[in-house]
């Protein structure tokens, strides 16, 4: 299982490495924007993952991380994999990093096949490369028929298989199992530590996070004990091990209230800790560090700043973007225009805020045109629809003439008095009337009476009226 090494190469190196959360008052949702921008000390409490980490990793080493719950693990392996920043420290990566954590960057409701090419994609795979090793990763999954199924209806231990397999088909220098085979079966992890010697043999680097004490112990040649943040021990995995089952056993046997009062005395140790004694612990574990070599750490650390706040410059911008923002909609409230507001602000706002822009005197003339090139054209449309009008009600006068008329029966009313006031003949009407009984006719029934007659009477008219 051990691999001599005439030359030690380093792949990882972690230096006086620290993570700083803040716990923020969940009740307001501004304090995340305050505490971005860093004015939001006074309602934070600073909660230190981790403490002090330093250690070194080897080309061709398979090393475990090992810790109670809230030892700061999973802390430490996203810090090494970037995808989170330490506050203080440095770490020194050389070559590609890979991680699989159980049941973590799945998409639910993608299938498994799907999930493949995504996470090989992210890696930089080309389309070439993911479908020459396709088969050999569902092949190596142990899925069959399941990889064609979403993620979603996936057990753990199914999850674990499909992460793991696309990782160990992914040619990265540095690989990170973060409890990925917790939840696998016997077989699986059996074949999966063969394929992790064979990774080792050709010098990758391995970092296992796990509980698993039998498969830390078959693995990896050294050993991170991490206890609440602190590495409590650095060594093989014969020497580590061992002290660590101890504790682990020394721990179960307290009582609950024990135990609750030990977790509560490192967890206040984890909220007490600063930069300040940081910098303590790195002079007193040192102390044949010469007095210029602790001045220069001292000045490291105090520049040292929590990367996920902005920077002086990166607050300034924001607080340019802002005003200019600002201004701009005030400008846009005004009589004036955004040269003129910067050349007499005070002016501006005490003279020409939410006042309305003056029209202009083409701006007046073009709305006159236009108001009187729109008052001729309604001028127009009128006299057309007038005209239309005209012309309606003349032609609807000379169609009377020529079409039927209609005669409402009065009361004593009949047939033969009608045609014989109308000068026409009984005949006419019955013809222009053949729906009607005229033999039962009753007043106010409305008859048809022929147009001639009317054309005629009103000639007749005429005549007598000259």
């Amino acid at each position: 299982m051990k691999k001599d090494k005439k030359v030690k190469i380093s792949k990882i190196k972690a230096q006086y490495l620290t993570k700083k959360f803040e716990l923020l008052p969940v009740k307001n949702s501004g304090n995340k924007v305050k505490s971005l921008i860093g004015v939001n000390d006074k309602n934070q409490t600073d909660f230190w993952a981790l403490r002090n980490i330093s250690f070194t990793v080897y080309e061709g080493e398979c090393v475990g991380i090992i810790g109670l719950n809230g030892a700061g693990k999973s802390t430490l392996s996203n810090i090494i994999s970037g995808q989170i920043a330490q506050t203080t420290g440095q770490v020194e990566i050389n070559g590609d990093v890979s991680i699989i954590a159980a049941n973590a960057g799945m998409e639910n409701n993608l299938s498994g096949r799907e999930n493949i090419r995504l996470k090989a994609l992210m890696v930089g795979m080309t389309n070439k490369e993911i479908k020459a090793k396709m088969d050999d990763i569902i092949e190596f999954s142990e899925l069959g028929p399941f990889i064609d199924q979403p993620v979603k209806t996936y057990s753990s231990g199914m999850k674990a298989k499909l992460g793991f397999s696309i990782m160990v088909h992914q040619d990265t220098d540095i690989m990170i199992i973060d409890e990925g085979l917790s939840v696998g079966d016997k077989t699986f992890v059996d074949k999966s530590k063969a394929k992790m010697f064979e990774f080792r043999d050709k010098g990758k680097t391995i970092l296992l996070v796990s509980h698993d004490m039998r498969t830390t112990k078959e693995w990896c040649d050294k050993v991170i004990w991490l206890n609440y943040g602190e590495v409590k021990a650095y060594g093989t995995a014969e020497e580590v091990i061992p002290e660590y089952e101890q504790f682990a056993k020394w721990f179960k046997k307290l009582s609950k209230k024990e135990q609750d009062q030990y977790k509560n005395t490192q967890r206040q140790a984890q909220l007490d800790y600063s930069v300040d004694v940081l910098k303590n612990d790195i002079i007193s574990q040192n102390n044949t560090r010469s007095r210029q070599m602790g001045k220069v750490l001292t000045v490291g650390l105090n520049n040292s700043k929590d990367n996920h706040k902005l920077s002086l410059l990166s607050k300034c911008f924001v607080a340019l973007a802002s005003i200019t923002f600002i201004w701009i909609m005030l400008v846009s409230l005004s009589d004036v225009t955004v040269s003129d507001s910067i050349k007499s602000p005070f002016d501006f706002v005490t003279n020409h805020l939410f006042k309305a822009k003056p029209v202009t005197k083409n701006q007046g003339r073009g709305k006159k045109s236009n108001s009187n090139q729109s008052s001729m054209t309604n001028k127009k449309k009128a006299s057309s629809s007038h005209s239309k009008k005209k012309s309606s009600t003349e032609s609807s006068k000379e169609n009377k003439a020529v079409t039927d008329s209609t005669y409402s029966i009065q009361d004593g009313d009949s047939l033969s008095s009608i045609a014989d006031n109308k000068g026409i003949s009984v005949e006419s009407i019955q013809a222009l009337n053949p729906d009607i009984d005229f033999n039962l006719i009753y007043p106010g029934q409305v008859i048809k009476i022929p147009a001639s007659t009317d054309s005629s009477t009103a000639k007749d008219n005429e005549g007598v009226g000259q």
